[in-house]
């Protein structure tokens, strides 16, 4: 039951939770599947977790060794596949940049009334990213523009790929939407403690792709 749930999460950022495309980072394990010498006594062959935006043409995601301790953030957290570095997170103390940010930081989050609460971060995660992959880009009528990949999920339960001139986003109208080259390493999620897993991003609420047991 918990494979099948973290291969939809590493699906999600890739497009509509409709349709999931199985991808890496399901957790799964096999020693036979690493092929280079086993590090240590402990390590972990986990699969990695794959392109943030998979196509039925990409190879499957490779296989490494890795400690027990990110063997066991894989598959408590699943893969974190939706935001580029420099998303600006809201915090009690200004915005910060999503990958500067550590698991016990205090961010923004909303409560399940939808009231503004600060709480700790469970955990931050990243994966690479492919050099083809790109971000859509949202502008709103107030100004606001936020970026991620076209799964990533808002606070209202659609992706940010769904979005269409006209409709609305936390608030505000959408004024146009555009996809643009990624260009970097790694995309990043965070997991806040609340019940609603909402934080904003860009000054726009969005929901984590991360859950905790």
């Amino acid at each position: 039951m918990r494979l099948a749930f973290i291969i939809a999460i590493a699906a999600a950022c890739a497009g509509s939770p409709k349709t999931p495309a199985p991808s890496g980072g399901s957790g799964s394990s096999s020693d036979a599947n690493c092929t280079e010498p086993k590090p240590a006594a402990d390590s972990v062959c986990l699969q990695d977790c794959g392109a943030p935006a998979p196509r039925d043409t990409d190879p499957p995601p490779g296989w490494r060794w890795v400690s027990p301790a990110d063997a066991e953030n894989r598959a408590k957290f699943g893969c974190p596949i939706c935001l580029p570095p420099d998303a600006m997170i809201a915090t009690p103390r200004g915005d910060v940049p999503m990958s500067s940010l550590t698991a016990g930081a205090i961010v923004w989050s909303t409560d399940e009334r939808g009231n503004r609460v600060a709480v700790p971060i469970v955990h931050v995660g990243s994966t690479p990213a492919p050099r083809e992959h790109t971000l859509v880009v949202v502008e709103l009528a107030d100004r606001r523009v936020v970026r991620g990949s076209a799964g990533h999920p808002t606070a209202d339960g659609r992706v940010l790929g769904s979005l269409a001139v006209g409709t609305t986003l936390d608030g505000a109208r959408v004024t146009a939407v555009h996809r643009q080259p990624f260009g970097g390493e790694r995309t990043y999620d965070l997991l806040p403690a609340s019940a609603t897993r909402a934080y904003w991003a860009d000054d726009v609420l969005l929901t984590s792709t991360l859950r905790s047991d």
